[in-house]
């Protein structure tokens, strides 16, 4: 059985939370594109940077906008074989200040009312320098040069699968802003 969204929200952040996204409906996905527009703009490439990609997304979301966004991690398929494979969720932090540096491996987007977004997936493909499945796909189906992917889940292309397994919680999205705000801080 597939484990939905809505489960995993009420798993990792509670009933309210829940309530609080399954209440909120997009009328335009402007305030979306515009965020990503600016994030992307501000973060420079990198390669597997989906995790604090989506957090930096989401949480803008939430203070700008008050838009409940949630950032879930889990699989990512391409033509039935998984690019990503998510075998636990993200760390979590603790408040000591301690840098955790653990490997992890999966996929991370963000969803809001029906649509997914996915702010790293082309330049995670644009960047490889081999070929790949992905890279591959992405070229086929989206062209070179993208920036954001946006899409209700039922306009996702034939062939790619956004597989959710869990949704990150405060704390989780706070420790990959710090991360995000420190390496931003060491490139300036």
């Amino acid at each position: 059985m597939k484990i939905t969204t809505n489960q995993l929200i009420t798993r990792y952040r509670g009933v309210s939370e829940l309530e609080n996204y399954n209440a909120f409906t997009l009328t335009s996905p402007q305030p979306v594109i515009e965020t990503a527009r600016k994030l992307l703009s501000i973060i420079p490439p990198t390669m597997g940077a989906c995790a604090p990609l989506s957090a930096a997304l989401a949480q803008t979301l939430r203070d700008d906008f008050n838009i409940p966004a949630v950032v879930v991690a889990g699989d990512l398929k391409v033509r039935g074989s998984r690019v990503f494979k998510c075998k636990s969720n993200i760390p979590e932090g603790n408040q000591s200040g301690k840098v955790i540096n653990k490997k992890w491996d999966g996929h991370c987007w963000v969803e809001i009312d029906g649509f997914i977004g996915d702010l790293s997936i082309f330049r995670t493909a644009y960047s490889l320098s081999h070929t790949s499945l992905l890279k591959q796909f992405i070229a086929t189906e989206f062209g070179l040069g993208r920036g954001f992917f946006l899409a209700e889940k039922h306009d996702i292309p034939k062939g790619m699968i956004y597989e959710p397994k869990y949704v990150l919680n405060d704390n989780q999205i706070d420790g990959l802003l710090a991360g995000l705000s420190f390496q931003l801080t060491e490139q300036m």
